[in-house]
């Protein structure tokens, strides 16, 4: 049997970290996100990333250059896949098995444009199969169900018909491998929030997804006034999700019952968030949390972007930089009342603080529909 291949429970990982950092011990980030290319095929009106795209001569990093980076860590629970389109990289299966054989990562969670269809089975394939006990998340990013609405919010003709194509092509993978699970992944920003109920409806018609996640245009997006979204809308969307789940129309699955009460937690912090204008926990970015950027930069999240350092500059020896204290001094600034509506950021402060994640397991007991 492989190495790795059972699925891994996240309990006896967080009793292990905070045992490591109970006396104010520091461990390498089980919370990660890799960006693994710069080059992106897709003009997103809402993407925060859109002025570091497709640079001239590209710096990504190599296979080996990610494989020597990952040596150096220690156990990565969750990797989050950024980009750029992560499946312009034929190699991406080569990295997410490194990062599974190095760092005994348990979930992995790649967002795609869906426009690459016959090298994300591909991906896939080669990745289940060597990995079975390897969640795999692939989220699907759908902005509208109007196709031309798709197609103009992403800047590429045909973009909505490429995205069900692969859709269709992986599902004989999803009924063969239980641990690749599908999610929708949907950013509500000003030009589809007046829809996004029924966008939400379509959605679950369409996709039969195993979760729908919807992420709240941040940033500095290609269009700024993409970010001008109503609260008021974002709370309906929140409570159409808990009820859809809780009546049984959102598959349970393997996503599972806690994945989904951790999904409307999240989404509640970030309401709050933007309505209170303040932070609602102790950020872990910095501390249990990073991002390593295609090119080697390192930082404590997407939003602040703190310069800790460079691998490259570095040998590749993550060690070295994020025990340093400029890494440090980057954590407390985190932990002092940083806030922002990233959703990555509320995800990993929530799983590693007893007390918001006594809240999801409270929200998990309320009566279930039918799976």
């Amino acid at each position: 049997m492989p190495a790795h291949s059972q699925t891994r429970s996240f309990l006896p990982h967080l009793v292990r970290v905070k045992a490591a950092t109970a006396l104010g011990g520091r461990v390498t980030p089980p919370f990660v996100t890799l960006y693994v290319t710069t080059r992106c095929d897709e003009s997103c009106i809402h993407c925060y990333y859109w002025d570091e795209l497709n640079p001239k001569p590209n710096r990504d990093f190599t296979l080996d250059e990610f494989e020597r980076t990952l040596a150096s860590m220690g156990e990565i629970f969750n990797l989050f896949i950024g980009g750029g389109e992560p499946f312009l990289r034929p190699d991406l299966a080569g990295i997410i098995l490194a990062a599974h054989r190095c760092n005994r990562v348990a979930n992995v969670y790649v967002p795609t444009n869906g426009q690459h269809t016959a090298r994300t089975a591909s991906a896939l394939s080669e990745v289940l199969q060597a990995a079975p006990g390897l969640r795999f998340h692939l989220n699907l990013s759908v902005d509208h169900v109007d196709e031309e609405e798709h197609d103009r919010i992403r800047g590429r003709h045909g973009a909505f018909r490429r995205v069900l194509e692969t859709a269709r092509a992986i599902e004989p993978l999803r009924q063969r491998h239980p641990n690749l699970i599908l999610h929708t992944l949907t950013t509500v920003m000003r030009d589809n929030q007046a829809d996004i109920l029924r966008i939400h409806e379509e959605l679950l018609r369409r996709f039969d997804p195993d979760g729908t996640s919807y992420n709240y245009c941040r940033g500095n997006p290609l269009d700024p006034g993409q970010t001008e979204v109503e609260p008021e809308i974002y709370h309906r969307l929140a409570d159409q999700v808990r009820a859809d789940r809780r009546s049984g129309r959102i598959r349970h699955g393997a996503f599972g019952t806690l994945n989904h009460s951790l999904d409307e937690q999240v989404r509640d912090s970030v309401e709050r968030t933007v309505r209170e204008s303040r932070a609602q926990f102790s950020c872990v970015s910095g501390r249990l949390a990073c991002v390593i950027y295609s090119n080697g930069d390192v930082t404590e999240c997407e939003t602040k972007n703190s310069p800790i350092g460079n691998l490259r500059e570095a040998n590749y020896d993550f060690r070295s930089l994020w025990f340093s204290q400029t890494a440090q001094m980057v954590a407390g600034e985190a932990a002092n009342g940083c806030y922002c509506t990233h959703e990555c950021g509320h995800y990993a402060s929530t799983i590693y603080s007893a007390k918001l994640l006594g809240k999801v397991v409270a929200r998990s007991a309320v009566a279930e529909g039918p799976s």
